[in-house]
């Protein structure tokens, strides 16, 4: 089930990139049981749900994506098709 765009992760030093929603699953699995939380749970079930086809994999891994995030471990991707380009101060100032 590839999703399209790779969630990459790092914790403990090792970053993984996560590619499905069984990937995604598979690193709930191995969360260290004294950070599982609310979010973790949630991302948990989501997975678990579009693994039985219950939701679609795009918003399990959203649900992960939210996971990874909160609890600070989401790499932000460089997409060049939404990076900004620098813009120079007189360019903010208005006219």
């Amino acid at each position: 089930m590839p999703t399209g765009r790779p969630i990459t992760v790092s914790f403990d030093g090792e970053s993984e990139t996560i590619d499905n929603v069984n990937e995604a699953a598979d690193f709930l699995q191995r969360w260290p049981v004294d950070r599982r939380g609310h979010v973790y749970r949630s991302a948990l079930n989501a997975c678990s749900a579009a693994i039985a086809a219950q939701i679609s994999p795009a918003d399990a891994l959203k649900a992960f994506t939210g996971f990874a995030r909160v609890t600070g471990i989401l790499v932000a991707n460089e997409d060049p098709a939404i990076a900004f380009e620098p813009r120079s101060v007189q360019s903010r100032m208005p006219k």
